[in-house]
């Protein structure tokens, strides 16, 4: 699973919210749709602001929603960049989208709603041409801490019909917002 845009609270649509950035060669893992990630305070050769894969515990800029193809000698149906690879991406910078994430050493428990969380910054899983972000939120570390990247909307139920092993949440703090503390 990955961070899934359900929707938006700024105007309902992701229109004008999606900003291309460059991907440096140098970074380590590979990148995809629903993948966190921060700029790196670089730019490209064509002016491009860069980023690379998210953090954990603080700040970052938004969730990559495409990897724009690269046409010379690039396979059309690959959906990731790979490791090593440089490229352009889309990402969502809109701080009040809310994502469907999968929750990691949990589940959250109904008194965590409100409250703010760390990231799952973990590689995406590549078989052939098709990517899955393995992203999403830590439910180790919830609290009223305002740095914390991800804000806790909701509990969803999994696919068992567990509560709280999937959530609805949204950016906290970012590259371009500072974050609010958690409501306990």
């Amino acid at each position: 699973m990955a961070f899934l845009y359900q929707g938006t609270e700024s105007q309902g649509s992701i229109d004008g919210k999606q900003k291309e950035y460059a991907v440096d060669a140098a970074h380590a893992g590979v990148l995809g749709p629903g993948d966190l990630v921060v700029i790196t305070g670089d730019g490209s050769a064509t002016g491009v602001s860069e980023v690379d894969v998210g953090v954990v515990g603080t700040a970052n800029t938004g969730v990559i929603s495409a990897v724009l193809p690269n046409i010379s000698g690039e396979a059309l149906s690959i959906t990731h960049l790979p490791a090593t690879t440089a490229g352009n991406v889309l990402v969502n910078v809109d701080d009040q989208a809310y994502y469907k994430v999968p929750v990691s050493n949990g589940p959250l428990v109904v008194a965590n709603v409100g409250l703010n969380c760390p990231a799952i910054v973990t590689a995406g899983t590549v078989t052939g041409s098709m990517f899955t972000s393995n992203m999403g939120a830590n439910a180790t570390g919830v609290a009223t801490t305002s740095t914390l990247p991800l804000r806790i909307v909701a509990l969803l139920e999994d696919e068992d019909g567990v509560l709280g092993n999937v959530a609805l949440v949204r950016m906290n703090e970012t590259t371009s917002k500072l974050g609010a503390t958690g409501i306990a």
